[in-house]
């Protein structure tokens, strides 16, 4: 794990909050870190070229929700089926703000890899998201490549 650390995807303000355990089992920290090596610290090499080349500050990416213990997943509202719950999706968001930008790379990067989803999230009428979710496997192990925008609640194919 070259850029990203487990204690980001356990960190959750909802979690301290609310006195929730977060703490993921070994076969789930090992399932985080196969997410990293695979997707997201490449994707994170491939962002930073692309600040690089058009002279964008701070290439860092945040990770704005990774795991989630059961508990945790049902304060936030999140799906009985999320793949946060096994440790093979998080939700990010580039430290320089570009998430319109951030999305178009983040569709890059994939369109040569084995992934689960993409999802632009809470997208704006203009396509730009709040953040972006990328799973590797949903929770049956099976990798869909879906690529889709999520607008008012509603998802859709994603939009450019």
């Amino acid at each position: 794990m070259q850029y990203f650390t487990l204690e980001e995807f356990t960190r959750s303000e909802t979690a301290l909050r609310m006195g929730l355990t977060n703490v993921p089992t070994p076969a789930v920290a090992d399932r985080i870190r196969r997410l990293v090596e695979t997707l997201l610290d490449p994707l994170r090499s491939e962002w930073a070229a692309r600040c690089t080349a058009e002279s964008w500050k701070n290439p860092g990416i945040v990770v704005t929700s990774g795991y989630r213990s059961d508990e945790l997943n049902r304060a936030v509202g999140g799906a009985a089926t999320s793949a946060h719950r096994s440790g093979w999706a998080a939700d990010l968001k580039p430290q320089n703000g570009r998430l319109r930008e951030f999305k178009q790379c983040c569709r890059s990067f994939l369109a040569t890899r084995d992934f689960d989803q993409l999802i632009s999230e809470s997208e704006d009428a203009a396509g730009t998201p709040r953040w972006m979710h990328i799973g590797l496997y949903d929770r049956n192990g099976q990798q869909r490549g879906q690529l889709l925008s999520m607008r008012n609640g509603r998802y859709f194919p994603m939009t450019d």
